[in-house]
């Protein structure tokens, strides 16, 4: 993995947080947990994916359907 790719993976991680926090009124901690131990955050750290390189709301919309699946099992 490439340093250029480590970053963009660690933006996109940011901005993820940052929208969860924003979005669902939650702190910054809550948030980094919400993002750090979903399933997409695993795929996103996963070169092979290409994940790193969409752009934030789409990445925030497959987080939010992860969480929706979630909770519907």
């Amino acid at each position: 993995m490439s340093i250029k790719q480590k970053q963009l993976m660690e933006y996109a991680t940011q901005d993820l947080v940052a929208m969860v926090a924003e979005r669902e009124g939650r702190s910054i901690q809550d948030a980094m947990g919400v993002v750090y131990h979903s399933r997409l955050h695993e795929k996103l750290r996963d070169v092979e994916t290409g994940l790193y390189l969409e752009g934030s709301e789409y990445l925030y919309g497959l987080l939010m359907e992860e969480r929706a699946a979630a909770t519907s099992h």
